[in-house]
């Protein structure tokens, strides 16, 4: 039983740390987001149009096993979009490698990889593995990839920045809420437990 209770409280602790990542992935995020405006000469409003990456709602109905699921395939988009926008805009416009830019691109590329890879060892700790059948229900689009032209490509990479200040403020709020959820798991387990027992006495 004591294995049981340090691994959950454990478990928190890896979670809060995440959170923590993830919150300071999203204010670099932002601030290359911005960046890339300035650089770009591109309006301050975001760009409209549906989600590059979309996944169901993250409800309360939702089990923070799934709620890992579905995040963990949303950052791994991320992860996917942004390599390839770094590719392509390096590739099409150059790179200032010295620039402020260019190192908080770098920056919050790997970031976003350690956010991945922090949310795939919480996965296998709710989950015994990090396979999940409902990643298959997140969406990832790259219209405007090849449609031509440089603005078009311009406002594509802008389109994934904004995806990553999205994905990495939903990925601080919901491992934030992922120690309450294993308190409702727990309690939940503890009056099914009772419940048994009481049972068993009739």
């Amino acid at each position: 039983m004591a294995g049981l209770t340090n691994g959950k409280q454990g478990s928190g602790g890896q979670a809060g740390k995440a959170a923590a990542l993830a919150r300071l992935l999203h204010e670099e995020s932002l601030r290359l987001l911005e960046l890339y405006r300035e650089k770009e000469s591109l309006p301050l409003q975001p760009v409209e149009g549906d989600r590059m990456v979309s996944s169901p709602p993250f409800t309360s109905q939702l089990s923070a096993a799934d709620k890992l699921c579905f995040l963990h395939a949303a950052l791994t988009k991320c992860v996917h979009l942004l390599d390839r926008a770094i590719g392509r805009e390096d590739t099409e416009f150059g790179n200032d490698k010295q620039g402020e830019y260019t190192k908080l691109r770098q920056t919050v590329k790997d970031r976003l990889r350690h956010l991945l890879q922090s949310t795939e060892r919480l996965l296998v700790e709710q989950k015994g593995s990090a396979a999940c059948s409902t990643e298959a229900d997140v969406k990832e689009e790259t219209d405007g990839l090849f449609s031509g032209g440089t603005f078009n490509l311009k406002m594509w990479i802008h389109r994934v920045l904004q995806e990553v200040v999205h994905w990495s403020d939903t990925a601080s709020q919901t491992l934030h809420s992922l120690p309450a959820d294993r308190g409702k798991d727990q309690k939940r387990m503890s009056r099914t437990g009772r419940r048994s027992k009481r049972s068993v006495r009739k």
